[in-house]
């Protein structure tokens, strides 16, 4: 990789303007357009004709594919339908399972750069094998891309007896620090290589600082090198470009994780009471009196100071230790606020065993040790809870994933909530939304939405649901918001006596096998919502009997393909199953978004149970919808201010 290949990668990254569009899908646009349902008849009649190859003809026939496309990756259109009944047929003979036609017509809606709109359980993995495979034929590297360890390691022993078949080399992607940059770059240079997403963003960024750091590149380092004699060395980087990703679950990758930016920190040097500030900052600020001092706006997670606010914190200025700031004091004040605030334990983060603050997600409920807050929030964060304050980090380098995943050739992605979102997967990425028809009809059966006069009404009326289905042995999986609603919850059922599990951040390396067991008879699992995605969930005969998986979905999100995400854990693949949603006047989406609604809901008369009318669902949709349009505004603004960062670096340079 060249530094000439770097300043190219960041121009594709200017896809405000229209300038972003998959080379790929830009071939198909230069043929005449062929209907899916035409081309999957040609995949089913070539797959007729190949079911009758030998092994080894089957492998030739591989290599002259890969023959065509190494030579000319404009060539890859022309290979799909006789490359994808390839891989068809090698899958029954490795797996014994033989994509079904819904599968295949998702696999075309990927190789053209799109986003196929798969429901939950319709065989994902199986899909994502064929654009794998037919782009690995270039022979730059495919990768595919998961939203956890567990799905990429599953994902990667699934496929790796059809790969092996075809003699396609394909890696699991390690994760963490304890991974090596030699164990990295073998599994960049497979064909194909599986791994979590954000794993790929800090890569890129660790070989970009390579380069950065790495001398020579220039003409006169050059000949320097060529008069002594030797050799020049080139940076040790892991990845060898960025040709291909196929995204599993691109929703949640692309959109609901684009508001936070992939760092990488490098740790500063702790110096003698470098913590006293933060210390010093709490304590001042929490005499500091709101609307007095400062403003709160809990909606765009904002404080600030007051005239007077700022006078107060610096009235008394011998209490600051102004030879340990890093930032200017008026910022240590804020970050403070915020951590009382903005940030809640159970919520945004976990103590864990050791003491230490840890960021949950906020989409997944999972833990991740390695992450901080920037500018001092996480130290404030920490003072706030009073334990020990770590060192801060200085940022090194940050992309965002709309840019980081811009910079790939062809990029798409498969979820079963991808409808809501087309205009913006159009608006960012040029990603056409494609909907698969189910393989099989759903039996699912959606319960009317019940909504009550606040949480303490709500939780009774949930445990008395729970109760009634655990004595006919029907499994229910219980879906939450935040860790804390989990713990609540479950207080409850221990109340009754209810036998239940709770899933929480604190027990992420437990995850999947507990999801996954949530169909057993009488099973109760309360989850945070995203937990598990992905993780199949098997019903046995006597379950199916009884109804099938029950979901109930606590509270509203802030968008509704979330809370269809956490739906259809239940009533996969024809499986019998119901979803309710339960919701209040205290919950988060109104007490921070629409307070006068709240306060409107409140004073509403309900029943003797605290129950409302259904007819205040209408309330509801439009404040998440309201909540969605500002979510996407704030994320449209990070991109746009990425591009202006990215115009501007380029005027500096020329």
């Amino acid at each position: 990789m060249s530094n000439s290949l770097l300043s190219r990668q960041y121009d594709r990254s200017a896809y405000l303007q229209g300038r972003f569009l998959h080379r790929f899908d830009s071939l198909f646009r230069k043929k005449k357009a062929v209907p899916d349902t035409v081309r999957l008849s040609r995949i089913n009649a070539a797959g007729e004709i190949i079911a009758n190859l030998s092994d080894d003809e089957i492998r030739e026939r591989v290599g002259r594919l890969k023959e065509v496309v190494s030579k000319d990756a404009e060539a890859l259109p022309s290979i799909i339908e006789e490359g994808f009944a390839l891989l068809r047929e090698v899958s029954r003979r490795t797996t014994g399972l033989f994509h079904y036609d819904e599968q295949i017509l998702a696999g075309l809606a990927l190789v053209r750069g799109g986003v196929a709109e798969m429901a939950t359980g319709e065989g994902k993995t199986l899909a994502v094998s064929l654009p794998a495979f037919v782009f690995s034929l270039v022979g730059r590297g495919v990768h595919v891309v998961t939203v956890n360890s567990y799905l990429a390691g599953r994902d990667f022993e699934f496929s790796k007896p059809i790969f092996d078949f075809l003699g396609i080399s394909i890696g699991l992607l390690p994760e963490g620090k304890e991974a090596t940059p030699a164990e990295k770059k073998e599994a960049y240079h497979c064909d194909i290589t599986y791994g979590v997403g954000y794993e790929y963003g800090f890569d890129y960024m660790r070989d970009q600082l390579i380069w950065m750091r790495h001398p020579g590149g220039t003409p006169g380092e050059d000949l320097r090198y060529a008069i002594r004699g030797i050799e020049k060395p080139e940076p040790d980087v892991c990845q060898r470009g960025l040709a291909y990703a196929i995204i599993d679950e691109v929703d949640s990758v692309l959109i609901d994780e684009a508001g936070s930016p992939l760092l990488i920190s490098e740790a500063a040097k702790p110096g003698e009471g470098a913590d006293l500030p933060f210390f010093r900052a709490r304590d001042l600020a929490l005499n500091l009196v709101e609307g007095e001092h400062y403003s709160l706006d809990r909606n765009r997670r904002k404080i600030d100071l007051t005239v007077e606010g700022r006078r107060e914190i610096f009235r008394d200025d011998s209490v600051i230790p102004w030879e340990l700031l890093r930032r200017p004091w008026e910022v240590y004040i804020i970050n403070a606020l915020k951590a009382e605030f903005l940030f809640h334990r159970d919520e945004q983060y976990v103590v864990d065993d050791e003491g230490k603050v840890v960021i949950v997600d906020e989409f997944t409920g999972r833990r991740f040790a390695d992450r901080s807050w920037r500018e001092g929030q996480h130290q404030a964060v920490e003072a706030k809870e009073e334990v020990e304050v770590r060192p801060e980090a200085d940022s090194a380098a940050s992309v965002t994933r709309q840019r980081f995943y811009a910079l790939y050739d062809v990029i798409c992605g498969l979820t079963g909530t991808a409808g809501e979102s087309a205009g913006e997967f159009w608006r960012f990425f040029k990603m056409h939304v494609v909907p698969i028809p189910l393989h099989v009809p759903s039996r699912r059966k959606i319960f009317p939405e019940r909504i009550f006069i606040s949480h303490e009404a709500m939780d009774k009326a949930i445990v008395a649901d729970i109760a009634a289905r655990y004595q006919r042995h029907q499994p229910v999986l219980v879906g939450t918001r935040t860790i804390r609603d989990s713990e609540r919850l479950a207080a409850r059922l221990s109340e009754t006596g209810i036998p239940h599990r709770v899933l929480t951040a604190k027990q992420d390396a437990e995850e999947d096998e507990i999801i996954a067991s949530a169909g057993e008879p009488g099973s109760i699992l309360i989850a945070t919502n995203m937990a598990g995605r992905g993780t199949h969930i098997d019903l046995p005969a006597a379950v199916k009997q009884a109804g099938g998986l029950h979901v109930i979905a606590v509270e509203r999100n802030e968008s509704v393909r979330i809370d269809r995400q956490l739906v259809g854990r239940g009533a996969r693949q024809g499986q019998p199953g119901s979803a309710q949603s339960f919701v209040s006047a205290e919950d988060y989406l109104l007490d921070i978004y629409a307070e006068d609604v709240r306060d409107q809901v409140q004073g509403m008369k309900a029943d003797e149970n605290g129950e409302l009318s259904g007819k205040l669902k209408a309330v509801f949709d439009k404040v998440q919808a309201e909540v969605e349009r500002t979510r996407y505004e704030m994320r449209l603004r990070m991109a746009e201010r990425d591009e202006w960062l990215e115009e501007t670096k380029e005027s500096l340079a020329r």
